[in-house]
């Protein structure tokens, strides 16, 4: 089949799923980049209920020691040259207390300038990143994945991206008329 080889994971959580693709030839951040920056420039929503696209290219078990490593592993092509950029690590934790935000903020931006290394290449901003390190922790289990353009395609928000121009979704029925 032509079609990407991928399957559904549950998460048992209520409005959350979660996507695998098993096709190393995916780049799944640039996939989704794609996808937002197409809705953006074609002003047209092609999908009623989708709110949030968030592409995770790492995971681990949610542990400190775990984060790091996997940080590590995610960030090091992007961000350990001498070329300057501009990183904001975006984080939300649902259904787990044992990783405190703030540690896990602290060791992720710590990778990113790797110490000293590269602190003077790699600047935390906030307000206009160039990229965005994205940290979900659901349950025990930590998605990473690391984005470009997260404040100008609306913090991947479909819903956010899309409202000027959502009347383009009409219910099937509709359409009849």
């Amino acid at each position: 089949s032509s079609g990407i080889n991928a399957e559904y994971g549950d998460t048992t959580l209520n409005n959350m799923m979660f996507i695998a693709v098993f096709d190393d030839t995916i780049e799944v951040c640039q996939l989704v980049h794609n996808i937002l920056s197409n809705l953006r420039e074609k002003k047209e929503r092609k999908t009623r209920f989708l709110q949030r696209i968030i592409p995770v290219s790492n995971t681990c078990y949610a542990s400190v020691e775990d984060i790091k490593k996997t940080a590590l592993e995610m960030i090091k092509d992007t961000f350990y040259n001498k070329t300057p950029k501009t990183f904001g690590i975006i984080f939300k934790s649902r259904n787990n207390s044992s990783v405190s935000r703030d540690e896990v903020i602290k060791i992720v931006a710590t990778v990113a300038t790797d110490g000293d290394t590269y602190s003077e290449f790699n600047k935390v901003n906030l307000d206009n990143p160039e990229y965005a390190i994205i940290i979900n922790i659901v349950k025990t289990i930590t998605f990473m994945g690391v984005v470009k353009d997260f404040k100008l395609l609306c913090r991947y928000n479909v819903d956010e991206l899309t409202k000027n121009y959502a009347a383009s979704i009409k219910p099937q029925n509709e359409a009849a008329d």
